[in-house]
């Protein structure tokens, strides 16, 4: 564990830190040391960046809002890259010539897209889509995270998700190092997952709807005051732990089912608003919330037969 003076020296132009706690990266509060983590601000930044970790032969994880992932206590090896300081203005477009996903309104003459680098929150481009009454993004409501972090976990809610918006994402393959737009033809999205092998999202176009109803802005906090009566989102979380078994009822009502609401593993506990949310009290470590999600896991199949998935990813040795 740790990183040489030689490594320390390559890395020296980047204000990179070494042996920085990740707890404060992460939704959950949670998370041992990085061997060593940079908060680039450009795309160059981050082409530069994995140039060099390859050149040192370290491995390179990236995190975008860090609110799906939970770090294990002992940290994580190698180089962290945080995308958060990946922000510029977000742009108005027109469509353009790549297939456009599938649309909220059949109109597609009233077609408008909006183009955010990777780093940019979600709720800030959702603010700014009902500024302009585009419409398509105001399930988001609530969706803590990146736009880009949402895109690689398909981020869905109120029926909708990302793949449904999605025009087309740049990237950056950390093989070749070069960039390449992907169409949203082209992209493989699952539920809360799309399969991008070896790539950094850089940038995020999304095909929304424009309408004069001003309507866009109320029913995004219609959304948000939903999520918010519903969902624990004031306290230190990742979102919903488990996905939503396919046929069967909700991870969360299996889960209460169970009986395993407000159960607890030292500081930290399943949530007594949403039994599919594990929450850190304070101060829980990762072990905590990872010895209660084997719990929960153990209690819904012996109860239902049901081997749930975690919807959270868990990183770090």
């Amino acid at each position: 564990m740790g990183i040489s003076r030689d490594i320390k020296k390559m890395f020296a132009s980047f204000a990179s830190e070494t042996d920085k706690a990740m707890d404060r990266y992460t939704s959950f509060r949670v998370g041992g040391p990085a061997d060593l983590l940079v908060l680039p601000q450009t795309r160059e930044e981050i082409i530069a960046l994995v140039t060099t970790a390859q050149k040192a032969g370290l491995p390179v994880t990236v995190i975008g809002g860090g609110t799906n992932v939970l770090v294990t206590d002992k940290g994580i090896r190698g180089l962290v890259i945080v995308l958060t300081r990946l922000k510029g203005q977000i742009e108005q477009t027109s469509p353009g010539m790549n297939p456009e996903p599938k649309s909220p309104d059949p109109q597609t003459s009233n077609r408008v897209c909006l183009t955010a680098l990777a780093g940019e929150r979600l709720g800030s481009v959702c603010r700014h889509a009902g500024n302009l009454n585009l419409t398509g993004l105001e399930w988001a409501a609530g969706i803590p995270g990146t736009i880009g972090g949402a895109v690689m976990m398909n981020a869905g809610s109120f029926g909708s998700d990302m793949s449904q918006i999605v025009s087309e994402i740049e990237v950056l393959d950390l093989t070749t190092l070069k960039t390449a737009v992907l169409p949203a033809s082209g992209l493989e999205f699952s539920y809360r997952k799309l399969v991008l092998e070896n790539g950094i999202i850089l940038k995020v176009r999304l095909g929304l709807v424009k309408t004069d109803t001003g309507t866009v802005t109320e029913e995004f906090y219609r959304n948000l005051k939903t999520k918010q009566s519903t969902q624990p989102v004031s306290q230190a979380s990742a979102g919903c732990y488990f996905k939503n078994p396919p046929g069967f009822k909700s991870a969360g009502f299996l889960i209460e089912q169970a009986g395993m609401k407000n159960a607890r593993c030292n500081d930290a506990m399943v949530s007594d608003l949403h039994a599919n949310f594990i929450i850190n009290q304070g101060n829980a470590c990762a072990s905590d919330i990872l010895n209660l999600a084997d719990q929960v896991k153990k209690s819904v199949y012996e109860k239902f037969g049901i081997n749930l998935k975690e919807e959270v990813k868990t990183i770090g040795n």
